[in-house]
């Protein structure tokens, strides 16, 4: 099953997007520094942090379909390259706005990375057999994602800011000269460019991820926060309607109609939002209600990374055995109980206990999200045609991603309703009716699953060779 190639083709995608993911929060502990050193405002913070997300989430649509009509391979390889400057270039600024800048190169690069590396190890897997790789995938995702602050604090403990960044420098080197030896050229479903369908696509999402952001900054009832999430749904729904009149669409929305796509889109979203929503909350509770420094917290939290990074993997075995659906469900069941826990314990705690009390629901917290990752992504793939398989992994990722978004803002929002906070005491307060918003969110991914996934979910025989290899490398078989 682990041909030569197909470890060359794992190692390289996954160094990328290992990358790619832990610039999603790698930089949260770094900016007391780079707002001392660069004389950056308040606003110039935000926009640190949402410069990369914003690029981020609006083109990982339009990459994944780029990549399907042009070559995987080379979407992927521009994705690290443009990646691997970005991060040159932030490493190497001098001021806020060549950051902000920076780091909108980054999201750019991210966004053709995250989803072309999973289309590219799905398609280089037969259905029966892809599982397993796509847990080595998703446990090296989630890996990014959760360890970004913990390196972050190791990088600030001793070396200047900067490093943070140019740390990607090599790392990006060696995938772009290692994929372009190694990596086979696949494509999927040609489709003409569609410059409207595009720029109502970008715009859509970039208006509504902009307006959730900004919600808890400027507060939810003014305009430049519900303005831009209105008029990031109406070009969303314009989108929809133009793609309905074209002969070639650029988002196949018929897959919409296929209760697993539906389901898993769903799933992910709301899993997304529920478990994020709680990072962010609890890395705060770590440090500004129990006193821990940022390489403090992000040292408990590997509590949960750790079981995420040794579940994703052992989850592409289980799918075999006991099928999509089950490993799936288990892991969402987890995460919505750990969820709870910790509502629980801080309801009935307060901010002063010893960490040992919050092990438990941590590591249950990480294994459930390590069993999610993996069906969710397996599932969603494998609930289309081969050749289309490069869309479903930029819905997937993008959804999710929104999901995060909204879990954040959401979690945010409902931290801040009520009196004002004054101490720890008062953090734990707030902090107790979010963490339970969140296992909701991901108790709604748990139903979605429940009610529409079928159980024979999942393509176990039938290869589609459509999306075969350009060029077939002769140690692939």
């Amino acid at each position: 099953m682990f041909t030569p190639y197909r470890v060359r083709l794992l190692f390289v995608t996954c160094i990328a997007l290992f990358m790619a993911m832990l610039d999603n929060l790698v930089l949260g502990v770094a900016l007391p520094s780079i707002q001392e050193d660069l004389h950056a405002s308040i606003g110039d913070l935000e926009w640190f942090m949402n410069a990369y997300t914003l690029a981020f989430a609006v083109l990982l649509i339009p990459f994944s379909v780029l990549g399907d009509s042009i070559g995987r391979k080379k979407v992927f390889l521009a994705g690290v390259v443009v990646f691997t400057l970005g991060s040159l270039m932030a490493g190497l600024s001098d001021s806020s706005v060549s950051l902000i800048l920076a780091r909108a190169l980054q999201g750019v690069g991210g966004a053709a990375v995250v989803p072309l590396s999973l289309t590219l190890v799905s398609s280089a897997f037969p259905p029966e057999k892809r599982a397993a790789a796509l847990g080595i995938w998703s446990g090296i995702s989630g890996l990014g994602l959760s360890v970004g602050p913990l390196v972050g604090g190791l990088i600030m403990e001793g070396a200047p800011w900067q490093m943070i960044f140019f740390v990607n420098v090599p790392v990006g080197i060696i995938a772009f000269v290692l994929g372009l030896r190694w990596l086979t050229e696949t494509r999927g479903v040609r489709k003409p460019f569609d410059p409207i369908g595009v720029l109502t696509l970008t715009s859509g999402l970039f208006g509504i991820v902009y307006g959730l952001e900004r919600g808890n900054v400027e507060g939810w009832g003014t305009f430049g926060v519900y303005g831009p999430i209105v008029g990031g749904v109406l070009l969303l729904v314009a989108f929809y309607f133009w793609e309905k009149i074209r002969k070639a669409p650029f988002i196949q929305f018929e897959f919409f109609r296929k209760r697993n796509y539906t389901a898993y889109v769903l799933a992910g979203f709301w899993m997304n939002a529920g478990v994020f929503g709680a990072i962010f909350l609890l890395t705060l509770f770590l440090q500004q209600a129990q006193g821990n420094t940022p390489l403090g917290a992000g040292v408990r939290e590997m509590a949960w990374t750790t079981m995420t990074m040794i579940a994703a993997p052992l989850a592409g075995f289980a799918i075999s055995k006991f099928g999509n659906r089950i490993v799936l469900l288990s892991g969402l069941l987890f995460q919505t109980t750990a969820l709870a826990w910790f509502a629980l314990l801080i309801d009935a705690k307060g901010f002063d206990f010893p960490f040992v009390l919050m092990l438990g629901p941590m590591m249950l917290a990480g294994t459930g999200m390590g069993l999610s990752f993996t069906p969710l992504s397996h599932g969603l793939i494998s609930s289309v045609p081969d050749n289309a398989a490069g869309e479903a992994s930029g819905i997937g990722n993008a959804t999710r991603e929104l999901g995060g978004v909204f879990g954040i803002a959401i979690g945010g929002l409902i931290f801040q309703s009520g009196d004002a906070i004054k101490g720890p005491a008062d953090f734990a307060n707030h902090i107790v009716p979010s963490i339970a918003s969140s296992a909701a969110m991901t108790a709604i991914a748990f139903l979605a699953v429940t009610m529409l996934v079928r159980k024979a979910a999942i393509r176990s025989s039938v290869h589609s060779p459509s999306a075969e290899p350009v060029a077939t490398a002769p140690s692939r078989s």
